[in-house]
């Protein structure tokens, strides 16, 4: 079975969908800190196989992510300031 791959933009992405992003974004940065502190590999899958990343040959992969929590919390507070009486994340409706 051959999967269907398309590219897709980020026309019909909404806020949730930039805080779920960066919360996984947060969880792989979290993912590399704890590695370094511990002294064990950052595994990814890149290039379609699976591939172990030393502790002291994070730093592109670090680098990229952070760029993209940049990007992600840019995004994240223009779409707040477009529509301020959206209900985000974890946010519960007033009574």
């Amino acid at each position: 079975m051959n999967p269907k791959i398309e590219d897709w933009d980020e026309s019909f992405l909404d806020l949730e969908d930039y805080q779920v992003e960066r919360a996984l974004t947060r969880a792989a940065l979290d993912a590399i800190s704890r590695g370094r502190q511990y002294g064990t590999d950052y595994v990814i899958w890149e290039d379609d196989r699976v591939q172990s990343i030393k502790p002291s040959d994070t730093g592109p992969y670090e680098k990229r992510l952070l760029e993209d929590l940049e990007r992600l919390n840019r995004k994240i507070a223009e779409l707040q300031s477009a529509n301020p009486n959206a209900l985000t994340l974890n946010d519960k409706p007033e009574k």
